[in-house]
C-alpha cells in the first residue's frame, strides 16, 4: 500500500486510487478519526469513509486534481486542490463535475501524511 511521505503526496495518491479504482488504497490515505464532508452530509470515522468512497469507486470514474496550494504547520497541513471528476451514474447516465477541495491532512506516529478533514467541494 502506498502512503503519502509527504501533504503534497495526498493529492497524487488519491488521484491514482480513484483512477485505478483500488478503494483500499483510497481508504488508506485517510486518518481513523478522520471526516469526509460528502454532498449527504458529513461522514466520520474510517468506516463511515470506506462507505462514501466505494460509492465514487462504484461510478468508475476518472479525476484529475491539480494542487493549488500546501501549507504546513508542524503536523498538520492544509491542501487546496482543483478538480474534475467524470463518471458513471447508477442509472447508467453520465457524471461530470468540477470544484476545489480544502482538506486538512496530519502527520502519522509512522510519519506518513493522511486526510484528517476532506472538503470536497470547498466551502460550497
Amino acid at each position: 500500500m502506498n502512503s503519502a511521505a509527504s501533504p503534497e503526496d495526498l493529492h497524487k495518491l488519491f488521484e491514482q486510487a480513484l483512477n485505478s479504482g483500488d478503494l483500499d488504497e483510497l481508504v488508506a490515505l485517510y486518518a481513523f478519526d478522520g471526516l469526509l464532508m460528502a454532498r449527504s452530509g458529513p461522514t466520520r470515522g474510517i468506516g463511515a469513509i470506506r462507505k462514501q468512497l466505494a460509492e465514487y469507486v462504484a461510478m468508475k470514474p476518472t479525476i484529475q486534481l491539480t494542487t493549488r496550494r500546501v501549507m504546513h504547520a508542524g503536523d498538520t497541513a492544509l491542501l487546496v486542490a482543483d478538480w474534475r471528476f467524470h463518471g458513471s451514474a447508477a442509472d447508467g447516465g453520465d457524471v461530470s463535475t468540477s470544484g476545489t477541495s480544502i482538506e486538512v491532512a496530519r502527520r502519522q506516529p509512522d510519519g506518513s501524511w493522511r486526510y484528517l478533514i476532506d472538503l470536497p467541494n470547498g466551502l460550497s
